[in-house]
């Protein structure tokens, strides 16, 4: 398995879009994202994901983010049809917008329909933690393989959701999770590396575990909600968000069609100055982490983790030692730059 630096790939991954045709900042800044996502230890969001944006970008399925489309407006919301713009572009572009608003009228909030591939969400609510809100995104949104409790149809989207706040003295809580067992992108880093899933991931038209990748990607198993087979509370909150996202995006929640595609999302940000103090409100925060730290340990765990920690620890390792990248994946790239006439950087194949 290859070790890359996060630079090459930077560099490489950019290179690939500007000769697709794709704007050169907007290309740098989705491969920004895609390495960033590797950095940070989610793979299955990471650079596996450029092969089919490339693809995408060539044969016109998604465009660059230009004018937007706005079909309903206040002093507080937006409602955007996208128009099949790139998605992690558009979604930095809203998370912006609704803390603009945010801070004209303490809350902010963009819905968004019709985009393409959105990446990590995890990326996007520190951007307004940064700017002393709270940040939140919420997707109906990366193809109907889960479950409902109780059921084995494919019948709701992963639904993830992310959350970030604030804190002093270092990096902001950041909450990032599918309302699935995992996100569709875990069970192809899981093929891509020749393994098979774990046993409580998957299930066929019996109920019975799956543990062939293949088998779901063929559409031959559904994915459980978060929680396994006592998966309730994990099913209720995916279908929350798919009430909440894709009803306010005018996407349209997940039916059989959904109304206007599903995968739409919505970026809120909440000013914290118009409830407390901004510094006041982090060190609340930051008392709670300490306070979290604190509690007596299981045998074997050597630390406790605040939400969005890990992700942290493992974005050092990766600057330092490299990204690891299946040899597939690798392939995939390669062929990829190859199409467009731009050569993988000298040492890395």
């Amino acid at each position: 398995m290859p070790t890359i630096s996060h630079d090459s790939l930077r560099e490489y991954g950019a290179a690939i879009f500007a000769a697709a045709g794709f704007p050169a900042d907007q290309g740098q800044d989705v491969t920004d994202h895609l390495v960033d996502s590797n950095l940070v230890g989610h793979d299955s969001h990471g650079v596996i994901r450029l092969p089919g944006y490339i693809t995408a970008v060539r044969e016109g399925t998604m465009k660059p983010v230009g004018t937007l489309k706005i079909v309903r407006e206040s002093p507080a919301s937006v409602v955007i049809d996208a128009q099949r713009m790139q998605g992690i572009v558009l979604a930095k572009k809203a998370m912006e917008m609704a803390v603009e608003r945010a801070k004209a009228h303490t809350f902010g909030a963009v819905a968004v329909h019709r985009s393409t591939h959105i990446g990590r969400l995890g990326a996007f609510p520190p951007i307004a933690a940064e700017q002393d809100c709270i940040g939140l995104l919420l997707l109906n949104g990366g193809g109907p393989f889960t479950a409902p409790f109780g059921g084995t149809g494919r019948r709701l989207p992963p639904n993830p959701l992310a959350f970030s706040a604030p804190r002093a003295g270092g990096s902001p809580l950041m909450l990032d999770m599918t309302t699935s067992m995992v996100a569709g992108g875990k069970v192809d880093v899981q093929r891509a590396r020749g393994l098979p899933v774990p046993d409580d991931w998957l299930i066929d038209a019996e109920g019975n575990a799956v543990l062939d990748p293949n088998a779901f990607m063929g559409g031959n198993a559904a994915m459980l909600p978060v929680g396994g087979s006592v998966g309730h509370k994990g099913y209720g909150l995916g279908m929350m968000v798919d009430a909440i996202a894709g009803g306010l995006s005018w996407a349209g929640c997940s039916a059989d069609p959904p109304t206007r595609g599903a995968s739409g999302w919505l970026a809120l940000a909440i000013k914290i100055e118009s409830f407390i103090d901004p510094d006041e409100y982090k060190q609340e925060v930051q008392k709670l982490v300490e306070w979290v730290w604190s509690s007596p340990k299981l045998p074997g765990v050597k630390r406790i983790y605040y939400p969005g920690e890990i992700e942290e620890e493992k974005r050092q390792l990766r600057l330092e030692h490299g990204i690891p990248i299946e040899e597939s994946t690798w392939t995939r790239i390669v062929e990829s730059g190859d199409a467009v006439g731009v050569s993988a950087p000298t040492g890395l194949q």
